[in-house]
């Protein structure tokens, strides 16, 4: 969310005041607050109340079956911190609470504030990670198969939803090749190849995903988007699956190489230049730090992140990915800006 990269920026830049003061240390000290304040108002749906027309802590209170004191403290802090607004003593939602944390809005991305509670443990152990540069459990194992991330992915699904169709509109210059085969991997819930399909009619798109993935959340978001005879399924890890020679036109890693580390993520790309047709186009959507890794607040912290969830992951610079994209045979690697916290890369197969 924009207010949460905001708060945690005015964090950092807290400390480039000329005069030495205990504020910054303070506010990072209780930015948990914000987390929680935030995961109150979402299990309590607190905005898609106030979407249907409850503008004061009485009227808030009683569509929540909440205190009428415990909902006025509450809502105050949502617009202390930005995403509520609060004129002469009534609440309105601002324009990214209406879009992503109303269950009315096509866009609604609530359950993302409800995904940190699946991740506190593992934070709470970042000193141990920082220490041996081990992490304590991966958010995925073996066993797991999928069940962690058919949890997770449908919460993004509208997050992803506003820059996926921006992506899809730009993808090609002189329109869509026909046909158009689309490779989605590590779909989910297949929100970046759905952009794509929804603008190109007679796009066709192959998913690769755990089946824990495919049947619990992806079938259910192609289903809704009445794409499901439009496509195929390869079930099983990404890393191992094969994807075909020069089948496709377009080939989708939304929110993956960051889990995936540097050595594997350009293992990724090599294969993923194999089966695109010459001329097909990888889309990267990812977190993206400055070169210098040092003012990109939200990029940072989620590298930090991948240091407590993951063996590999951390965050990766444009250059960083424009050096491996070339090395595995791309071409007119560009970033296009979208309605995300990083713009997404695209790359041309040569």
């Amino acid at each position: 969310m924009e207010q949460s990269a905001a708060a945690m920026t005015n964090v950092r830049e807290g400390a480039k005041g000329a005069e030495a003061s205990p504020a910054q240390l303070f506010a990072a000290t209780f930015s948990f607050a914000i987390t929680s304040v935030l995961m109150t108002a979402v299990e309590l749906d607190i905005f898609t109340a106030m979407d249907c027309g409850a503008d004061t802590p009485e009227q808030v209170a009683k569509e929540t079956a909440c205190s009428v004191r415990g909902i006025r403290i509450l809502l105050d802090a949502l617009a202390a911190t930005g995403f509520l607004e609060k004129e002469n003593g009534r609440y309105s939602l601002t324009p990214s609470s209406a879009a992503y944390l109303s269950k009315r809005s096509r866009t609604y991305a609530g359950g993302v504030a409800l995904h940190s509670r699946m991740l506190r443990d593992n934070w709470d152990h970042l000193t141990e990670a920082v220490r041996t540069g081990t992490v304590r459990r991966t958010v995925e194992t073996a066993d797991d198969r999928g069940e962690f991330f058919a949890e997770l992915v449908g919460t993004l699904y509208g997050l992803n939803t506003p820059a996926a169709e921006r992506v899809a509109e730009q993808l090609w210059k002189d329109g869509p090749p026909s046909p158009c085969r689309a490779l989605d991997i590590g779909a989910g819930s297949a929100v970046w190849s759905l952009a794509l399909a929804r603008k190109v009619p007679h796009a066709r798109v192959t998913v690769v995903d755990w089946p824990a993935v495919v049947e619990k959340a992806t079938k259910l978001f192609v289903a809704q988007n009445d794409a499901t005879d439009r496509y195929n399924y390869l079930f099983g890890d990404f890393r191992e699956v094969d994807f075909g020679a020069s089948a496709f036109d377009a080939s989708y890693l939304g929110h993956i190489c960051h889990s995936e580390g540097a050595e594997n993520t350009q293992k990724l790309f090599r294969r993923i230049a194999r089966a695109l047709k010459p001329g097909g186009k990888l889309v990267i959507a990812d977190l993206l730090p400055d070169q210098e890794r040092r003012r990109a607040t939200v990029p940072m912290l989620f590298a930090v992140n991948m240091l407590v969830n993951t063996e590999n992951g951390d965050v990766f610079t444009l250059g960083e990915y424009r050096e491996w994209l070339e090395a595995a045979g791309f071409g007119d690697v560009r970033a296009v800006e979208v309605p995300a916290p990083s713009p997404v890369i695209i790359a041309t197969k040569v």
